[in-house]
């Protein structure tokens, strides 16, 4: 529970931060990575863990790559630190939260005419809420997508 609630308060600083800065700060992002890290070794199944950075490293890092004006590395290094604290599968239903939870919110502040395709979103608070859905329901909504409802 403990490594839940310093997530919590990283994911959140993050997220304050990058909507008033447009940035992420290193220290953050690294302190994030080191929890994930520290848990992944002491859940005991690191393997799992280094998939889901694996995964949400490259496809944040190719994003990237072809948009650096829409994707900063700071999303990328954030992106790493979600995946390695949720680990494989989960770290891929969050980066799928995570874009339709800025698309929603996008659109819908083009349509109110409050920002313009131009205009700089921040990621990070799509993709900390995303991992705290994740987190806390990422499971069940796997077991309902991929079993049924039972």
């Amino acid at each position: 529970m403990l490594f839940t609630i310093f997530f919590l308060i990283l994911l959140f600083l993050i997220s304050w931060t990058d909507v008033r800065e447009l940035r992420i700060p290193d220290v953050l992002s690294f302190s994030l990575l080191g929890l994930a890290l520290f848990r992944a070794f002491w859940v005991g199944n690191p393997v799992s863990f280094f998939l889901g950075a694996a995964f949400s490293f490259a496809f944040f890092f190719l994003l990237h790559l072809f948009f650096p004006r829409g994707i900063g590395f700071g999303d990328v290094k954030l992106a790493l630190g979600v995946g390695l604290f949720l680990g494989w599968p989960l770290a891929v239903l969050a980066v799928f939260f995570a874009f339709l939870f800025g698309a929603l919110v996008g659109v819908l502040l083009i349509v109110l005419r409050k920002k313009s395709l131009k205009d700089a979103l921040p990621f990070a608070p799509f993709l900390s809420c995303a991992a705290v859905v994740t987190l806390f329901f990422g499971n069940s909504i796997l077991n309902w997508y991929l079993y049924g409802a039972l």
